[in-house]
C-alpha cells in the first residue's frame, strides 16, 4: 500500500499558499498476468500455453479449452512487444494521406481500417499535409518502426524517390501514386476515361467554352486530371484554351473559380478538380450573377456526401467502387503482399458520371 499525496497551490492576496493533502491509502496497481502465471495455474508448460496462444497444432482440444479458460479467469492479455519480437511482426500498418480533413480520404480510410482490424492489424495514420518532406519523414518513421506494411495515398514524391522509399518497406500499396513496377501494389484511377465523360457530357449539352479549375499540388491525380482535360478537348476537336484553365495550390476552389470566370466570362461549362472545389465554384457563380446551369454548368469529382445536398445538386464523377470499397481493396492487396501472395502490380478504377442539377 502506498500513500497518495496531492499538492494544490492557491493564489491569495498576491501570495501563493501551498496546501498539502494526504489521501487515503490506495492499492498498488495489480501486476500484469504473465504467460508463466497461466502455465502454472493450468498445470501445463509455458510452451503449451504459447502454442495455444498462437493457435498451433499438436494440442488436444481438451487442453486448448482448459488453457483458454484459465487465460480468461486470470485476465491474461498477450504482450504485444514480446510477441512482435518472437514473430518478427508488429501487427501495425502505416498509412500516409495528404489531408486528414478530406471527406474523400476519410471515407476511403474507413474501408481500409475495417479490413485491417478484422485481420488483427492496427493502423498508424499520418497526415503529410501535401508536403514532400513530411512524406519522407513519415516513411522513414514507418521503416524504423518496422511496420508490417505501408499504404500511401496520392503521394507528392516523384516516382523514383517514392519507389526507393517503398522498396525499403516490408510490403506496400500505393493508391493513385506513380511507382515503378514491383515496388508496391498499385490502385490508380483512369483519369482520361473520367475526363472524357465530363467533356462529352458538356459538349452534348451545347457548351462550347469549357474551363477547368484544378490544383497545382504535385500529385498524380492533379497532373493527370489537368492533362486529361487538354487531351479530351483535343479528341473532341477543340483546341484547349489555356486562358480557361486555372489552378490553386490548396484550399477551396472558390477564389480560383471566381478569378477564372472574371478572366474568361465566356465560359459556359466548368469542370472542377473535386467536389469541394465545385462547391466553391457554385458560390463564385452565384456572386458573379452566373446562373447554374443556365449560364454555367458545373461538374465535380468524387461524389462526396455533400454533392447531393448542394443547391443546385452537383453533377459529379463517381468511382465504380464506393470510397470505403476502394480502401478495402487496397487493404486486401496489402495483406496479400504481406502474406507473400502479391495480386498484381496495378489495378485501374473507372468512373461513372452522376448527373444532377448543376449540369443536367
Amino acid at each position: 500500500m502506498l500513500p497518495l499525496t496531492l499538492a494544490v497551490t492557491q493564489v491569495h492576496n498576491k501570495y501563493p499558499i501551498r496546501y498539502i493533502f494526504a489521501s487515503k491509502f490506495v492499492s498498488r496497481q495489480k501486476e500484469r498476468v504473465t504467460l508463466a502465471d497461466v502455465a502454472q495455474k493450468a498445470d501445463v508448460s509455458a510452451m503449451t500455453v504459447s502454442r495455444v496462444l498462437n493457435n498451433k497444432d499438436g494440442i488436444s482440444e481438451t487442453t486448448r479449452e482448459h488453457v483458454l479458460s484459465i487465460m480468461q479467469d486470470l485476465g491474461y492479455r498477450p504482450n504485444r512487444v514480446a510477441r512482435s519480437l518472437a514473430t518478427a511482426q508488429t501487427l501495425k500498418i502505416g498509412i500516409v494521406i495528404p489531408s486528414i480533413s478530406s471527406a474523400y480520404f476519410g471515407a476511403v480510410l474507413e474501408g481500409a481500417e475495417r479490413v485491417l482490424w478484422d485481420n488483427g492489424y492496427h493502423i498508424l495514420l499520418c497526415n503529410s499535409a501535401n508536403s514532400k518532406k513530411r512524406e519522407q519523414a513519415i516513411l522513414d518513421l514507418f521503416e524504423e518502426d518496422r511496420v508490417d506494411g505501408v499504404m500511401v495515398f496520392s503521394a507528392h514524391l516523384p516516382c523514383d524517390q517514392l519507389t526507393s522509399y517503398l522498396k525499403k518497406q516490408r510490403a506496400a500499396v500505393a493508391v493513385n501514386c506513380e511507382v515503378e513496377p514491383g515496388a508496391a501494389e498499385c490502385v490508380v484511377t483512369n483519369e482520361m476515361q473520367s475526363m472524357s465523360l465530363a467533356v462529352a457530357h458538356l459538349l452534348k449539352d451545347g457548351r462550347r467554352h469549357l474551363g477547368y479549375v484544378g490544383q497545382t499540388i504535385n500529385s498524380r491525380t492533379t497532373r493527370e486530371r489537368q492533362r486529361s482535360f487538354v487531351l479530351a478537348m483535343q479528341a473532341a476537336g477543340f483546341a484547349p484554351d489555356l486562358e480557361r484553365m486555372m489552378a490553386s495550390d490548396r484550399g477551396s476552389g472558390y477564389l480560383t473559380a471566381r478569378r477564372l470566370l472574371e478572366k474568361a466570362p465566356e465560359i459556359d461549362g466548368l469542370i472542377c478538380f473535386n467536389d469541394e472545389f465545385a462547391a466553391g465554384a457554385l458560390r463564385a457563380c452565384y456572386e458573379l450573377g452566373r446562373r447554374v446551369p443556365d449560364d454555367v454548368a458545373v461538374i465535380g469529382y468524387d461524389d462526396i456526401f455533400l454533392a447531393e445536398l448542394l443547391t443546385p445538386s452537383l453533377t459529379t464523377l463517381r468511382l465504380e467502387l464506393t470510397k470505403p470499397e476502394v480502401g478495402a481493396l487496397a487493404a486486401r492487396m496489402l495483406l496479400e503482399r504481406i502474406a507473400g501472395r502479391p495480386t498484381q502490380d496495378r489495378f485501374m478504377l473507372k468512373h461513372e458520371l452522376i448527373v444532377r442539377e448543376s449540369a443536367p
